[in-house]
This record gives C-alpha cells, sequence and structure tokens, in this order.
C-alpha cells in the first residue's frame, strides 16, 4: 500500500542565538526573497514560517516595500502561513499568565496581517507544562505538533492536561529539523528518513517538516517529489500545509486507539530536554520575574482599579501592549534560556531595563489621571493638585490583588529634610499603623516636571516594615510622620565573637555553631544543623546542560556573623568565603589555580511569621562551577513539589546520575522547574528568579538544591558527560561564567505549609502590597475574590461590548471543583481567547479541578470605594 506523505516546507526562526538578532534580521531578508519567489512561480505551494509572528513582523519592519507587498499578498492568502505564537516561548522560564498574553497577541496580529495558523505549533522548546492542551483548548486550537519531552510509541498521540482538556498531537518522533532535499545524496537521506517514521505512524499520512533553522528553502523541491515518486510506489510525497495534514490526522481513521500522556512532557529518551538551562545566566531569569510580577503585580491592577479615572481620558493600551510584545520577545527559548552567544544576553539586558522604564511610565500615568501625582507646576500653584515634587508625607497602601493581604509588608518611602529616629503611618481615620523602620539612608529625587525646570529635592529613603490589613483592590490612605533623628540608622548592632549566640521568634532560634547554621522550629522541638548552606562543584558542561567532573564539594565558610534587634525584628548577617579552583584547563580538568568568592547572607524574623527571609550579595569569581544553596530537610523524601504555569506538579525524586553517556543519549533529567515555590519534606521555599531546583541525597537525610549560579564557558560542547552530542555550535561564551556580582531573594519555612498556604504566601511574598505616592481621587473599582485556593493569574482593564471591563483570571491548583465567591455577582465567564463557550453558564462560578478560570466584570457594575473608606471585610 502506498502511503502518503505530507511534505510541509517550513523554516525555524530564532530571531536570536548564535548570532544577534541584527544579524539573523538580515538574512532573514534574503530567505524571503527566495520563498516569494518560489512561491509566485509556483515551485511552492505554501511556506510554513515558524507558528510564530514576531518574524513576520520583523521582515515587514525592515523590508524593501516591494518584497514586503508581495510577502504580505501570500500572507493574506494563506500560502506563507503564520501563527498562533508572537514567539517560541520557553514554557518553563515565563509565567501562565505570559503564556496566554503570547498566544492572544500571536493569535490577533496574525489575524491583522492575513490568517492565523490553528495549530499548537511547538518544534522546538525544551520541554512542555502540564497546562499546554488546556491553554490551547482555550484559544479554540484543539491540536498540538511537538518534539522534545514526550515518550510514545507512536506519532500521534492524545496529549491531556490535569483539568482533562486533550489535544490531538503529532508527535515529531525524528525532530523538525528534516531537510533531505538539500543534501546531496537526497533520495538515500529521504528513503532513511522515511524508513524511521513509517512504523511509528498509527495508520495516518506521513509529515515531512522540509527546512531547518534559519535555512534557504530548497530550489527545485517540486521536480525532485516528482522524480522520487515516479521511482517507487511506497510514498506519495505532496506539498501540503501542516494545518491540513493535521486536520486529516484528526479525522483520519487509526490502525488503533492513540496513545495518552498527561501533563508535564520533560522525558529525554527520545530528545535532547537541555535541563539545566533553568538555570543558566540566573541573572536574565530573576530580571524577567521581576517585571512579570511588575506587569502583572502593579501596573495592570493600578490600571484596572483607577478604571473609572480613565472615562474621557487616552487610555495607554498600545503603550500597554508594545510593553507586554517587548516582555514578550525576551521569553524566546534561546534568549530567556541564556543559551544563546554573549552579544544577545547583553542586549537581552538593556530591553529589560527598557521595560522597567515603561512599567514606571505606565504607573505613573495611572496616578496622575486618579490625582495622586502631577507633574505640572501650573496645575499645583493654582491649587489643583499636589506639587510635582512633593515626597511621600502622604501616601496610599495598595493591595493589587483582588484577594485579601494582612502580615508585615516591607514598603520605601522618600521624605524630604532631615532623618527621622521614627516614621509612623497614620490612616485617615487616627489609626497608627504598626511599623518598625529597617533601614535609612540619605537620598535625593530628580523630578522634571512637564511645564517648568526640572529639580532635586533632598532628603532620605526609609525602609519600613507595616503591619496592616487590606481587602482586595483596596486603597488604604496615610499620612507619614516623623520626629528628629540623631543616629545614623534604625538598628542596633551588636558584633558577636564566633561563640554561640541566637536570633529568634516564636517559632524559630537560629545560631551559629562553628561554620554551621543551626535552626530550631521552637513548637516542634526539631533542629537543622547545617540548615543551609552554600555548595559549590565543577562544571565541565556549557549552556544547555552540567556535566559533572570530579564529584568534588566545595563549601563556602562563615567567616563571621553579626545579629541586630529593632523592636521586634531579630535579623543575623553572616560573612562567607568560598575558596574553589579558578576553573578547569583545556582538558577539562581542575585549575592548580584557587580563587575565593565572598558575599553576605541576611537572614530575617519578623514577629509572629514562621517564614524566614533572606537576601544573599554574592561575589563570584570562580569559572566553570555550579553553585547551590542547600536546605536541610532533616529525613530522606519521596518526592517534591513546585509551581509550573498554572498547575502544581509533584514529582518523584530522581537523584543525579553522573554515568557518561553517548550518541543520542542525554543523563535521566534530576532538575526541575519552579515560578515561585518549592515543597520537599518540612521545607517550603519562596524565590525569585531561582527556577532551578534538585533533591540531592546527604548521608541521613535529603537536601533541596537551590541553583544560584552555573558558570559556564560555552555554548555547546561535544565531550559532555551528560549529553552524548552537541547541542548547537561550539561557540565560546566567556560571559555566561557569570563572573559578577548577584543578589538573590528567597524565604523558606520549616514548618511544611500546606500547597495553597504555600503559594499564596509566594504569591503575597512577589507581589506584595505597594506604597504608592500621594492620595488619589476616587471612586476606585473594587473587586474582591474571597477563595483562598484559587490562585490569581491576572486582573486587567479590558474593552468588551463598547465598554470598559475588569478581567480576572484564575486557576485551581486542587483536585476538586472550587466556588469563586466575589463582591459582584454581575460578570461573564469567557474562555482565555474571551469568548462565552457553550460548555459552561455565562454565569458560572465553578472553577473545576486544576481548570483555567476567566471572569469579565463591568467596570459600571462594579462597587467603588472612595480612599477614606474601608472595606467591610476588613477590621479597623
Amino acid at each position: 500500500m502506498t502511503r502518503d506523505v505530507a511534505v510541509v516546507v517550513q523554516t525555524h526562526w530564532d530571531r536570536e542565538w548564535y548570532y544577534p538578532h541584527q544579524t539573523f534580521l538580515a538574512r532573514l531578508l534574503r530567505v524571503m526573497r527566495q520563498v516569494v519567489e518560489q512561491l509566485d512561480c509556483g515551485e511552492l505551494h505554501s511556506f510554513l514560517f515558524d507558528g510564530q509572528v514576531s518574524a513576520i513582523e520583523d521582515f515587514y519592519t525592515h523590508a524593501e516595500p516591494e518584497l514586503a507587498e508581495r510577502v504580505r499578498a501570500h500572507v493574506q492568502a494563506g500560502r506563507i502561513v503564520i501563527g498562533p505564537w508572537y514567539i517560541m516561548a520557553d514554557e518553563f522560564l515565563c509565567a501562565g499568565e505570559s503564556l496566554v498574553r503570547n498566544l492572544e497577541l500571536g493569535m490577533s496580529r496574525a489575524a491583522r496581517h492575513g490568517r492565523c495558523q490553528k495549530v499548537g505549533y511547538l518544534p522546538d522548546t525544551f520541554g512542555h507544562i502540564s497546562q499546554m492542551p488546556q491553554i490551547l483548548q482555550g484559544f479554540g486550537i484543539d491540536n498540538a505538533v511537538a518534539w522534545r519531552g514526550i515518550d510514545a510509541p507512536q506519532s500521534e498521540i492524545l496529549w491531556r492536561a490535569p483539568d482533562g482538556s486533550a489535544v490531538v498531537t503529532v508527535f515529531l518522533t525524528e525532530g523538525y529539523y528534516q531537510h533531505p532535499f538539500n543534501t546531496e545524496d537526497w533520495l538515500g537521506n529521504l528513503n532513511t528518513y522515511l524508513g524511521k517514521i513509517v512504523n511509528r505512524s498509527s495508520g495516518c499520512d506521513l509529515l515531512l517538516t522540509q527546512g531547518g533553522d534559519h535555512l534557504l528553502t530548497v530550489e527545485g523541491l517540486q521536480q525532485k517529489i516528482d522524480v522520487y515518486n515516479q521511482g517507487q510506489s511506497d510514498f506519495r510525497l505532496v506539498q501540503r500545509g501542516l494545518e491540513e495534514y493535521v486536520r486529516s490526522v484528526q479525522s483520519g481513521e487509526q490502525a488503533e486507539p492513540l496513545s495518552v500522556v498527561v501533563g508535564e512532557l520533560r522525558d529525554n529518551q527520545a530528545a535532547f530536554v537541555l535541563p539545566d538551562v533553568l538555570s543558566t545566566r540566573q541573572y536574565l531569569k530573576a530580571q524577567n520575574q521581576l517585571l512579570e510580577d511588575l506587569l502583572t503585580g502593579l501596573v495592570e491592577p493600578l490600571l484596572a482599579s483607577t478604571a473609572p479615572a480613565w472615562t474621557g481620558q487616552y487610555y495607554p493600551q498600545h503603550y500597554l501592549e508594545q510593553t507586554w510584545q517587548l516582555l514578550i520577545e525576551q521569553h524566546a527559548h534561546d534568549s530567556i534560556c541564556g543559551c544563546s552567544v554573549d552579544e544577545v544576553h547583553r542586549e537581552m539586558e538593556v530591553r529589560f531595563s527598557q521595560l522597567h522604564q515603561r512599567m514606571v511610565a505606565l504607573t505613573e500615568q495611572a496616578l496622575q489621571v486618579s490625582g495622586f501625582v502631577n507633574d505640572r507646576v501650573s496645575f499645583h500653584r493654582d491649587g489643583m493638585a499636589p506639587s510635582p515634587f512633593a515626597d511621600d508625607s502622604s501616601v496610599t497602601l495598595f493591595n493589587p490583588s483582588p484577594k485579601p493581604r494582612c502580615g508585615w509588608q516591607q514598603v520605601s518611602l522618600f521624605l524630604a529634610g532631615d532623618a527621622h529616629d521614627q516614621v509612623v503611618l497614620e490612616t485617615d481615620q487616627g489609626k497608627i499603623l504598626p511599623s518598625l523602620l529597617m533601614y535609612c539612608e540619605a537620598a535625593e529625587e530628580f523630578q522634571s516636571p512637564i511645564d517648568d525646570f526640572p529639580d532635586v529635592t533632598k532628603g532620605h529613603r526609609y525602609t519600613l516594615a507595616v503591619q496592616v490589613e487590606l481587602a482586595g483592590l483596596e486603597m488604604l490612605r496615610c499620612s507619614v510622620k516623623g520626629a528628629a533623628r540623631d543616629s545614623k540608622n534604625g538598628l542596633t548592632v551588636a558584633k558577636h565573637s564566633r561563640l554561640s549566640a541566637s536570633i529568634e521568634n516564636s517559632f524559630y532560634r537560629l545560631l551559629i555553631d562553628g561554620n554551621q547554621l543551626v535552626i530550631e522550629d521552637k513548637q516542634s522541638g526539631k533542629h537543622y544543623r547545617d540548615a543551609l548552606s552554600l555548595v559549590s562543584e565543577q562544571d565541565g558542561g556549557d549552556t544547555y546542560n552540567f556535566s559533572p567532573v570530579d564529584g568534588e564539594d566545595y563549601r563556602a565558610e562563615i567567616t563571621s556573623f553579626s545579629m541586630s534587634a529593632e523592636h521586634a525584628i531579630q535579623v543575623l548577617e553572616l560573612r562567607l568565603r568560598l575558596t574553589q579552583p579558578a576553573g578547569l584547563d583545556m582538558d577539562r580538568k581542575s585549575t592548580s589555580e584557587r580563587v575565593e568568592s565572598t558575599g553576605v547572607l541576611t537572614l530575617r524574623l519578623m514577629p509572629g511569621d514562621d517564614y524566614i527571609d533572606c537576601q544573599l550579595e554574592w561575589d563570584n569569581r570562580a569559572r566553570d562551577q555550579r553553585l547551590r544553596l542547600q536546605l536541610s530537610l532533616g529525613e530522606h523524601v519521596s518526592h517534591a513539589g513546585s509551581d509550573s504555569a498554572f498547575a502544581w506538579i509533584e514529582r518523584p525524586k530522581i537523584y543525579a546520575d553522573s554515568t557518561q553517556v553517548s550518541g543520542q543519549q542525554e543523563s535521566p533529567v534530576a532538575v526541575f522547574p519552579s515560578q515561585s515555590a518549592v515543597s520537599a519534606g518540612p521545607v517550603g521555599f519562596l524565590h525569585r528568579g531561582l527556577q532551578e531546583a534538585e533533591l540531592v541525597q546527604a548521608g541521613s537525610e535529603d537536601r533541596l538544591a537551590i541553583t544560584l549560579v552555573r558558570s559556564v564557558g560555552w555554548l555547546s560542547r561535544r565531550d559532555l558527560k551528560t549529553r552524548g552530542l552537541g547541542a548547537g555550535p561550539d561557540l565560546a561564551t566567556p560571559e555566561a561564567q557569570c563572573l559578577r556580582k548577584h543578589q538573590f531573594q528567597f524565604a523558606f519555612s520549616l514548618r511544611n505549609p500546606s500547597t495553597i498556604d504555600l503559594l499564596n504566601r509566594a504569591d503575597s511574598w512577589r507581589k506584595p502590597v505597594t506604597l504608592l505616592r500621594g492620595g488619589g481621587r476616587g471612586p476606585f473599582a473594587q473587586l474582591e475574590l474571597q477563595n483562598a485556593t484559587l490562585q490569581v493569574s491576572s486582573l486587567r482593564r479590558v474593552q468588551r461590548q463598547g465598554g470598559p471591563a475588569l478581567e480576572l483570571r484564575v486557576w485551581n491548583p486542587e483536585s476538586l471543583a472550587i466556588t469563586a465567591e466575589f463582591n459582584s455577582d454581575t460578570f461573564v465567564r469567557t474562555d482565555l481567547a474571551g469568548c462565552v463557550p457553550e460548555k459552561f453558564s455565562v454565569n458560572s462560578r465553578s472553577v473545576g479541578s486544576h481548570q483555567i478560570a476567566t471572569f469579565v466584570f463591568p467596570v459600571a457594575k462594579l462597587p467603588t470605594r472612595e480612599l477614606g473608606e474601608r472595606s467591610a471585610h476588613v477590621k479597623i
């Protein structure tokens, strides 16, 4: 029987990788000229432009107008196929909300340019999140095409998300990079490829994705197809579009039922998943998560809360969309993974800086339109608004979450003039909020009014811990008061020798015993010796994979420590030194030269808080090494859990295997990803940008290892223990050694927090109550979510049915359905694309097991609140 083979002509287009973006851009213009010429003459029937829209927009921006118009005609006719993604993102290193906005932006832009491909095309991402089928279905895409991470006997499978959503998936068993027609022995290579895939198919047509990374389309393709078809009868090759092929798979009869794969796909038996990109150039991950948090945890909620004030104003929708676009471009898998040449990542840091500037600007716009701040001297002179040079004498505490927040919040404020011994916040109702002064330093602010000369205001910046309870989206206006100050700072510091001394609160006692940090859980009486340590090992790997060298560990030693206490805050500061090999020599052996990396670890206990808040400043001086934070678990564990996009994933323990592998083998994957939280044994760990974790064996216990720095000098190498072949060009990347100063922020509990408590704490820690300058003009939209279990993904202002609305997206981490409770009964339930599906009623509150749910509330129907009013759910 003759088997049909769909020949899908394609390219995979990394915007940046082994060349920087501008170099690839010039190459793109050349490649597209040939594509257009072949489409014009009929040699090509269609061209798959990689399933992402960013490349075609790059092309339109820089191509000559005549060529751009020719391409545009083919896009509009569907012969150049684009979408659905805006960028081919790494699924584990960006937030779930970023993946949703990526697909939202890609599909809308693709439709604007012509037509969007309805195929969940994921050819080269380094494994797949568990909820991808649900995300795709949420945008009306019922299929996927993928490669890495899948382990299945056949090439057509059913991939199911934790909520039950499923997509028919074409498994590219030999990968997407197939270009037999480009090779000299194209007949032999084509037969070899078809021989590999024919027995993996369940009876459907076969697929050849003809093309590869940044390649020209082959000349004379149709003639070669005709020659091949005429020369044998086993296969019949036909040029087809990918979407047409996928539909034929979905509608065809299978020889046997489709294999079902469930959840996260990180298996590496069929293809490399390159797991250690989770920690390569960690500083990029931290910057990205900070900006994701600012955008979804401050900017968008503030724009949503101030929605009533934008009536008659120019809402910055386009500027906001462009901000999202710039952030999403950073998520390209070779970019955010840190596995590109150094120039690419230097440019990324510039773009991260630009993104921060844009978010500050968006925040300022929201504050100005609501009357919090003012940038016109004339308005202040006429008594209409506060001074453009105002300090933080009047502030507003803003809860950016629709869920209530309570407890200690760390805020920063600026006051003009001399320093104060004490700084207190008093509400409009005359209540003094409990507050503790943590730091004070001389500072100045530069302001440039839009209608007069700029100027500098001198004063001091204060960091406070404030205890407050706020309802969802609540704004609490306060006046800031202080007294004269004589001392340098608000902390009393006592120096100690290496003799035992301790800090404590009602939950923990921390002490130094020799070279170890010991933590006592005061309520259980359990002691964790060597509770937290920094451990380095040499790394002979590259930007994709860690590769052990000699198995020897190097531990940081405590050279000195100090303790401080002001009111009830307890602080332990450890000065650390790590003596280790300087790096590896040309033979990948340890050098005899030694270097010293140094740092300061600050651990803080707040009153009544069962989390230990930590900050580590570290100056890395060593090359070719992996530095990890290790936390004692006090026991052996069977599994660990962590959050991923819209899911909490429990994974069985896998110890690292350093056995040499060869060929297309990759060592079993032991490290696992995390968005914001990890759970192992009694430990609950919170972080920003520390996205690689592993369970390691240490005598009578397991320890949780969190990667801080991975220092490598090559994009790819071919002599690793942990991977048999190269993963890219063998190019030097000296800046990936990360010889720089780093700052890490994390917190942990030793009291076995539940998954829900850990997720809620991570959310409030990453997206905290924010101090806004001034006191704005109401009313402010109020939306409250009264479920502790449901996790908030985003809250934003959208335009629906001719009017503004607030869109709230949540997800359920548990296996039981949850009824969402709001302070408004007027809402519409939509899918991720903003449509109202038939599968649930318009106003359904039920959020199913592991389900993502989107609710849209018309602003006109929401309750509002003036700044002086308190929520009925908050005790005054």
